[in-house]
């Protein structure tokens, strides 16, 4: 869906944003581009709509060489290119509705059939109740499903993602992937997602590339890169990764989940360890981390127990007689 070939970009000022870098984006990926700050992915994104031109190269998009249209003929191509922004992008004097039908303005669209399809974009964002409010009344995740619904009304076929996420909290971010996601397998889209959140990759993404100075560094199917990253910036990237949340814990198994939390002394102890020998239970690790905190540490391991109730009593009550936090998890 999205080729790169050969692709460099200097600026006038001699600076060199992109470096000879080469990208393929399958139909129906949702392909994320991870790195720090100045690594180039922005100016990338950029590229593939024709926002910027690169100094060399070839940019195809659904088979077409982008570089080589003209006005008229990008104007239509981009209307299959949908982008979403880190800071929404609202204009602040029109409603919601107004938001959505600008896109289609633009696309002349006739007025009718602008009313009905706003009805539907609102229906797919789950905003149905917010067409006549302003971008000043909204939170930040119902801007951003505005966003999204006018990054969709001409039907793209791909939408560019430009930090989507960075402006949100933990939760609303959550929220927001989980509708691209349903939105990328309801409307068969190809997602190309700029993020320096590692967590976006891991959350959404198929495939992913990291880049840093200009450059493509890692390129893979996402648990694979995981497994087992190469380069320094990706193995580094994925140390800063948040431990699982309670609720991506549950959907791996439906055993009996306790989370346990060890707290100074006993943190590197393999009590783990001990209950298994003295008790004879069987547990399965699922996941863990140790944070460091200002004063301390504060290890958090997410574990199932098989279904020998007796015996799991007896560990968990050991466990807790050390000093450890024990808490069931419940779906």
């Amino acid at each position: 869906m999205i080729e790169l070939k050969n692709i460099t970009k200097i600026y006038p000022n001699g600076f060199q944003a992109i470096k000879n870098l080469d990208l393929y984006v399958e139909k129906g990926d949702i392909m994320g581009i991870i790195g720090y700050s100045g690594a180039g992915k922005s100016t990338l994104i950029r590229l593939i709509n024709r926002l910027e031109l690169p100094s060399s190269g070839k940019v195809i998009v659904d088979k077409q060489n982008i570089l080589a249209l003209c006005e008229s003929e990008l104007q239509k191509t981009r209307q299959k290119i949908g982008m979403i922004f880190q800071h929404f992008n609202l204009l602040e004097s029109r409603n919601v509705f107004g938001n959505i039908a600008f896109a289609l303005e633009i696309a002349k669209w006739k007025k009718d059939s602008i009313k009905e399809r706003v009805k539907e974009l609102l229906q797919l964002v789950g905003l149905e109740d917010k067409a006549s409010f302003y971008p000043s009344q909204l939170s930040g995740g119902q801007k951003q499903r505005v966003a999204i619904a006018r990054a969709l009304a001409n039907s793209p076929k791909i939408l560019l993602c430009d930090e989507a996420t960075s402006a949100l909290d933990t939760k609303t971010t959550k929220s927001i992937l989980n509708l691209l996601h349903e939105l990328q397998q309801k409307l068969h889209l190809t997602i190309l997602l700029i993020t320096h959140q590692i967590e976006v990759v891991r959350e959404i993404c198929n495939n992913m590339c990291v880049m840093s100075a200009g450059e493509i560094i890692e390129y893979g199917r996402v648990e694979a890169v995981f497994a087992s990253p190469k380069h320094e910036v990706t193995k580094e990237l994925i140390s800063y990764l948040p431990a699982l949340s309670s609720e991506e814990i549950l959907k791996q198994t439906h055993k009996q989940i306790y989370k346990i939390s060890f707290i100074g002394q006993y943190i590197h102890d393999p009590l783990i360890s001990e209950i298994v020998k003295k008790f004879g239970v069987s547990v399965n690790i699922l996941a863990g981390n140790i944070e460091a905190l200002s004063h301390t540490e504060i290890g958090h391991l997410f574990i199932a127990f098989d279904d020998n109730q007796e015996a799991n009593i007896k560990a968990i009550n050991y466990l807790q007689e050390k000093g450890v936090l024990v808490e069931k998890i419940d779906s």
